[in-house]
């Protein structure tokens, strides 16, 4: 059976985790979180990798402002997660003192709030890493900076478990565990999940796509049949509309055509499989829908700006 396509986008992304930081701190403190390019290297991480770094407070509150001035105010059970890469702060109160994340890797950070003392914030940071998928719509569908509650009835089963029984494993010693990296895995999709249903009557968009039943038909139809030759009478008749209003049903929800849709789905599988196998262009380009190494070519780089064989030398020597 195949997976919904937010499941499938999901997987695409290998998501992994990982926790930097589980303090407790005192006002007035401030810390600075380096920018993806940053962060990827304090890590030890490759450049064929995306790090998103998250940040979860688990009791009091807290500021976080991007580098370019947007900032997001944080509360009890609010989690943040970063997928623009840009820098930023955290904060509360007002303070002279900003400590940068890597002085706090090596413990030099603020000394941490002793028990019982008023306007504590006890947060966890971290990062998820992701493969570098350029073209993948949930990758496409998500802003800079978003922050969910744990605290609104409709995210509280999940979020508000996950998060307690991060924090359990976290104080067990085990930031890495397989039970840790598990749980990080499993935050980071209901937190996609919650924004998701906070988002849908919103802009068109992938999300508000998945809410359609008819046009998320269509998506899964999609990914389904990578190598399939389709055109939009065939996705309109496997979801019973005309070709006219399916066409213009799927260009009002999602904000694009079906088949500039279709064909941007293909390209993020060949970007996967350019990376991941040694098959030939050609090879490639026929399993995602193309008869010719030069049609394959030239729609590959429409979206990318490169080449099909310049992007794999370059996604390549970035995992050196």
């Amino acid at each position: 059976m195949a997976k919904n396509p937010f499941d499938e986008a999901l997987d695409d992304l290998r998501i992994s985790g990982s926790v930097l930081l589980h303090e407790a701190y005192s006002a007035e403190w401030a810390i600075d979180v380096p920018d993806e390019r940053e962060l990827r290297s304090l890590l030890g991480l490759s450049g064929g990798q995306r790090v998103l770094p998250f940040h979860l407070v688990r009791q009091g509150r807290l500021d976080l402002t991007l580098q370019q001035g947007d900032a997001l105010q944080l509360g009890a059970l609010d989690l943040s997660i970063l997928f623009g890469g840009s820098a930023h702060r955290l904060s509360f109160g007002q303070t002279t003192r900003v400590v940068p994340l890597r002085d706090i890797l090596n413990g030099q950070g603020p000394e941490p709030a002793e028990p019982g003392t008023q306007q504590t914030t006890e947060l966890i940071c971290g990062a998820f890493m992701l493969r570098s998928a350029p073209l993948n719509p949930l990758m496409g569908a998500l802003p800079p900076a978003f922050k969910v509650s744990a605290g609104d009835q409709s995210n509280a089963a999940t979020l508000t478990g996950v998060s307690a029984l991060l924090t359990v494993e976290i104080d067990r010693q085990s930031r890495d565990s397989f039970t840790a990296q598990r749980l990080l895995e499993v935050l980071f999709a209901e937190a996609l999940r919650a924004y998701q249903r906070a988002t849908l009557a919103t802009a068109p968009g992938w999300f508000r796509g998945l809410a359609d039943p008819k046009i998320a038909q269509a998506i899964q139809y999609i990914h389904a049949r990578p190598s399939a030759r389709f055109d939009v009478a065939t996705l309109a008749d496997s979801v019973a509309l005309s070709p006219s209003r399916f066409a213009a049903r799927f260009r009002t929800v999602m904000g694009e055509s079906v088949m500039e849709y279709a064909g941007r789905w293909r390209t993020n599988i060949a970007c996967r499989m350019l990376v991941e196998t040694d098959a030939s262009l050609g090879s490639i380009g026929h399993m995602v829908g193309y008869t010719t190494d030069a049609a394959f070519s030239k729609a590959f780089k429409a979206r990318l700006g490169v080449a099909p064989a310049r992007w794999r030398a370059k996604q390549k020597a970035k995992q050196t």
